[in-house]
């Protein structure tokens, strides 16, 4: 089946669709470096690289060579809903007000009309749930309703799916016909069995002592002070802020200083500045590869650009395995 991904950035959705055969006939996004990325690991896709707002269906049908769209798939900018976002803003009410990413989804409902695929996949973070008094999040769901399709959504958490990430995310699905989609079966009872979840130390472990040898395992240069304040966070805790001597306070400390636990699933990949959380083990943050491999991206696929770039590119992914249940579950369905 053929499937459209808007907002694609570097390809998580994408990958996990293409794993399950589907033919991914276009990919658009607005970030080059994404479009970089993409087409170096997936050369002969169709990428459209520019500002959705500017990329009329007309365009988009134009380079679908008459072929017949499946599913559209894709996540709008999802920062403006973000409860993180909130939380770092000094403006909340300005922050909603005034972030253009909020509106986004109405270009992805006018692709959806134009192109009506048999089923729409529509991914963004738990926050839009709530997001000015959950009203967004009504008018997306009525917008998809007034062109024709049933709409359901669903709250999961990719670590259900063989990601060893806490990470929700809510998904927006629709079809053309009145019986009800569902979303991926979940196979164990993983609040009863833990041990089911995949941890980070199973995925990265193999990594430590062999950085720069690796595309995209290339640590940061902390310097001496951040290293000293990583020496003190324990194994799966945070900064001990009321402990620390007064050469090492700083005002504010965020999930970049939180350490993973090699014998649990990680926190939400959140990419900050150049930086992720600090290794299980070793005085520095996850490299872009341990990152990748969180998200659970093969190896073979490869960031391009500047670190901070690589960094948003991972963070903001759908986990290729969460997106890959997705394409068995929807394959199934249709």
């Amino acid at each position: 089946m053929n499937v459209i991904d808007l907002f694609a950035g570097a390809g998580g959705l994408s990958l996990g669709f293409r794993q399950e055969k589907f033919k991914v006939l276009l990919s658009t996004d607005i970030d080059i470096d994404c479009r970089e990325s993409y087409l170096l690991n997936w050369p002969k896709s169709q990428y459209l690289c520019g500002d959705i707002r500017e990329i009329s269906p007309k365009i988009l049908e134009s380079h679908l060579g008459g072929k017949k769209v499946d599913i559209i798939v894709g996540g709008p900018p999802c920062k403006g809903f973000s409860t993180i976002g909130a939380r770092a803003s000094s403006n909340e009410n300005k922050r909603k007000q005034f972030d253009e990413r909020n509106i986004l989804f109405r270009d992805f409902v006018k692709m959806v009309e134009r192109i009506s695929p048999k089923v729409f996949l529509f991914e963004n973070v738990s926050g839009l749930l709530n997001f000015n008094n959950g009203f967004i999040f009504e008018e997306i769901k009525e917008s998809f309703r007034k062109i024709g399709y049933k709409v359901e959504h669903h709250l999961l958490d990719a670590v259900h799916y063989g990601v060893p990430q806490h990470r929700k995310r809510v998904f927006i699905v629709g079809r053309k016909r009145s019986k009800a989609i569902g979303h991926p079966a979940i196979d164990v009872n993983w609040s009863k069995y833990m041990s089911c979840y995949k941890t980070v130390g199973e995925v990265i472990g193999d990594l430590a002592g062999l950085e720069n040898n690796f595309p995209n395992h290339v640590p940061l240069n902390h310097g001496d002070i951040n290293i000293r304040r990583y020496k003190l966070i324990p194994e799966g805790g945070r900064m001990p802020e009321d402990k620390l001597p007064p050469e090492l306070y700083r005002r504010n400390f965020g999930n970049t200083f939180k350490r993973l636990d090699r014998n649990k699933p990680s926190l939400t990949m959140v990419p900050g500045h150049n930086a992720f959380p600090i290794h299980p083990w070793l005085h520095r943050s996850l490299t872009v590869r341990e990152a990748a491999r969180i998200q659970t991206f093969p190896d073979d696929v490869v960031f391009k650009g500047p670190r901070h770039s690589q960094c948003l590119q991972v963070g903001n992914a759908v986990p290729v395995n969460l997106a890959r249940a997705w394409a068995i579950h929807l394959q199934n369905e249709l």
